[in-house]
């Protein structure tokens, strides 16, 4: 077996918790690897059994999105603020946590991703997978950005924001969360469309099902698009972003029982 650990060194005691876990596993003779730079490929992870992440939301976020839904399993560890994502807060349960992992005594929390492309002139230009949501914002300045918007082939309305957020339900607790959209079960078959701030009436989220596809026509300069806040494509007048469910998932270690709204409310007392 091998185990990946991947290492947000910008975050306090993530040197200390990664270092009890080298000697973890090298007590065990467990073949591993580390990564202390946001930087490593798909070729690199494909490689293990399981991945540790020592960080927040944002360590586990990159790996998924370059796993490309692989059924690598991701134990998250978290040494930031607020976690919705990750499985351990204390570094007393590591261990525990790791025997766990090894033993292949946890449960493999499945989560649906989200896939966007843009097409300029009838040509796909760009294309991403993100686990908690496709961004589109302004690009810089304090301008708003005009959007037209249809789901299924029918027109929802024309949006003026500083942006619009389409999240899977694990996105639900992230930057939707804190544009006013709902929280959504993880399980739920749907995609959430939240716009920021926006400067009309028809402001409210939106809740659709996750087998029909949402289409973004931009309609402003200045804008641009990202996946899980990475991989930034600059939008043009006139661009078609089309996002829908992808086929490629993201498996989390899950390692207690409680269900989506017990861990919700202690994460909630954290924040």
């Amino acid at each position: 077996m091998k185990i990946t650990l991947i290492v947000n060194k910008r975050k306090k005691d993530a040197e200390s918790y990664a270092q009890s876990i080298v000697e973890y596993l090298e007590e065990r003779d467990i073949l591993y690897s580390v990564f202390r730079e946001e930087r490593y490929s798909k070729a690199e992870l494909a490689e293990s059994d399981a991945i540790v992440t020592l960080g927040g939301d944002g360590t586990i976020l990159r790996a998924a999105d370059t796993l490309q839904g692989r059924e690598i399993p991701i134990l998250g560890i978290n040494v930031g603020h607020l976690g919705y994502l990750t499985e351990i807060n204390r570094r007393e349960d590591i261990r525990a946590a790791l025997d766990a992992l090894l033993s292949g005594n946890y449960i493999p929390d499945t989560r649906k991703m989200i896939r966007g492309r843009v097409y300029r002139q009838g040509q796909m230009i760009a294309e991403g997978l993100a686990l908690n949501e496709v961004l589109l914002s302004r690009k810089n300045g304090i301008s708003i950005v005009r959007y037209n918007i249809f789901y299924n082939g029918k027109e929802l309305g024309d949006y003026s924001a500083d942006g619009i957020i389409v999240s899977t339900p694990t996105g639900s607790t992230a930057y939707n969360l804190s544009a006013g959209g709902p929280i959504v079960s993880p399980t739920a078959p749907v995609h959430i469309l939240t716009p920021i701030c926006a400067h009309s009436l028809n402001g409210r989220a939106i809740v659709l099902n996750n087998t029909r596809m949402i289409e973004v026509y931009a309609k402003s300069e200045n804008s641009v698009l990202a996946f899980d806040g990475e991989n930034i494509v600059d939008l043009e007048v006139g661009d078609v972003i089309r996002i829908y469910k992808a086929e490629e998932q993201t498996t989390l270690v899950k390692l207690h029982k409680e269900s989506f709204l017990e861990i919700l409310r202690e994460k909630m007392k954290e924040a």
